[in-house]
C-alpha cells in the first residue's frame, strides 16, 4: 500500500516517521479485528456461554450440544464454524471459560 500525502510543504524526516507510525498502528488494529473473544457460541438451534458466573457452560453441556471438537489441547477445545475456529477453554472446575474466534 502506497499513501500520498500533498500537503504543498516539504515533508520532514519526522513527519514520514510519524506517517509510518500511524499506517502501522492501523494495520496492527486489523490484525486484532481477526481474533476476537465471545460470550456465546452457537451450535445448531442451540447456545453455550462463556464466563467466570454460574450460567458458563460445563464440558458435558458443551458436548451435548456441540458434538466431539475437531481437536482437543489439554483445556482447549477447537470447533470450526465457516471459515472461523473457535477455541474454547475451560477452567479446572470443568467450566467454559472463554470463546475466542480465529479467522482461518
Amino acid at each position: 500500500m502506497n499513501f500520498a500525502f500533498h500537503t504543498g510543504h516539504a515533508t520532514s524526516g519526522t513527519g514520514k516517521r510519524i506517517i509510518g507510525c500511524s499506517l502501522g498502528l492501523v494495520m496492527s488494529l486489523v490484525t486484532v479485528e481477526a481474533y476476537a473473544s465471545d460470550r456465546s457460541m452457537r451450535c445448531g438451534g442451540h447456545l453455550i456461554y462463556a464466563g467466570s458466573g454460574r450460567d458458563s457452560s460445563s464440558m458435558y453441556e458443551v458436548l451435548k450440544k456441540c458434538g466431539e471438537p475437531e481437536g482437543k489441547h489439554g483445556d482447549v477445545w477447537v470447533y470450526r464454524q465457516g471459515n472461523v475456529s473457535k477455541m474454547l477453554t475451560f477452567r479446572r472446575d470443568g467450566k467454559l471459560q472463554r470463546i475466542e474466534s480465529v479467522r482461518i
